[in-house]
């Protein structure tokens, strides 16, 4: 499983980077609001502007590889990093 939480203003380009790398479909968050100690606070409002998007997949590993190797690429770019962006994967088994 992948989780994916961006800044809003980069969200489509998160969107591309999953589709382009083969996962086949995935969940999205919008307006997501929160902070993290020394990072940037969005609260979608006039002092803390701007939200969030998170994205949640579960797809094959190697999908779910390729699409890390690229988000790790973006965030090397300036543009990318000052807007914030993190990745983290998980185990996940199917339930049902």
């Amino acid at each position: 499983m992948l989780w994916v939480i961006c800044n809003e203003s980069i969200a489509e380009d998160v969107r591309d980077t999953l589709e382009g790398n083969g996962v086949s479909g995935y969940t999205v968050w919008r307006e997501v609001v929160g902070t993290h100690i020394g990072h940037k606070t969005h609260w979608g409002d006039a002092i803390f502007p701007g939200r969030n998007w998170t994205f949640m997949t579960v797809d094959e590993e190697e999908h779910i590889n390729a699409a890390i190797q690229r988000l790790k690429e973006m965030k090397k770019e300036d543009r990318y990093h000052r807007a914030g962006i993190k990745a983290f994967t998980q185990d996940a088994d199917a339930a049902v």
